[in-house]
């Protein structure tokens, strides 16, 4: 064997693959296949390297869901029925806090989309993250196809958790509680809109002063965009 045979053989062999995230912990998921709707809930427990999940869709239990991670990169399957059984193979890739993931639904030779995020962000913040403290009033603007967004919110930061109410235009305040993670923040609330409760997760990139943000929120198997600014104390 030639020099460079050996010098491409150790190569290989020096290459350590990227350790596998930890997506433990309850999930929501929602998403479209060929205008059929996903909203579904999963449980995922990671442990010694092994992943388990329980998932149910609109409410009902699926069939036995298999997980796999490899880096930023989580696929999962099962079965769902709906008078048919369809197997659907889930695809995504994972943003760089493991608080959401979005990608691709194969299903019966068609393909769809989904996001999904944690119900409760990774409340850790990276040691050499800028310390940002989103405590204060806020306003967001923003459109759900076709939609419009107005909305105050009022929060409260603790470490990286965050808590407070947000009131959109004509409707009552919502708690509200998510995360900051460097310059990622994730929060969520309900909010009724002629007699139908829709879950809202809002996820943003903050300017480099924290002082504003900038995102996509996805709901009902759809996704908007919005941004906030933080208003200024009088």
């Amino acid at each position: 064997m030639n020099r460079i045979a050996l010098a491409a053989l150790a190569a290989t062999m020096l290459v350590t693959p990227a350790a596998a995230a930890d997506v433990s912990g309850n999930w929501t998921f929602v998403g479209e296949v060929v205008g059929n709707a996903i909203n579904m809930k999963c449980a995922f427990r990671q442990e010694a390297g092994k992943i388990a999940a329980t998932c149910t869709h609109q409410g009902l239990p699926t069939g036995p869901t298999t997980v796999d991670v490899s880096g930023d990169q989580v696929t999962f399957s099962h079965q769902v029925d709906n008078g048919n059984a369809y197997d659907l193979t889930f695809t995504g890739t994972l943003d760089a806090a493991g608080n959401s993931m979005k990608g691709d639904i194969a299903v019966a030779g068609v393909s769809g989309t989904f996001s999904g995020t944690r119900d409760e962000p990774k409340a850790l913040a990276p040691p050499d993250s800028p310390k940002i403290d989103i405590s204060g009033n806020w306003t967001f603007v923003g459109d759900v196809v076709g939609n419009p967004i107005n909305m105050k919110c009022a929060f409260k930061q603790d470490a990286a958790a965050i808590t407070g109410t947000c009131t959109h235009e004509g409707h009552p305040g919502s708690p509200t509680t998510g995360g900051v993670e460097g310059d990622k923040v994730t929060f969520r609330h309900q909010v009724e809109a002629g007699g139908q409760v829709y879950d809202l997760t809002f996820a943003g990139t903050l300017d480099a002063a924290g002082l504003s943000m900038k995102g996509e929120v996805p709901v009902e198997g759809v996704t908007g965009t919005f941004s906030g600014t933080k208003d200024k104390e009088q």
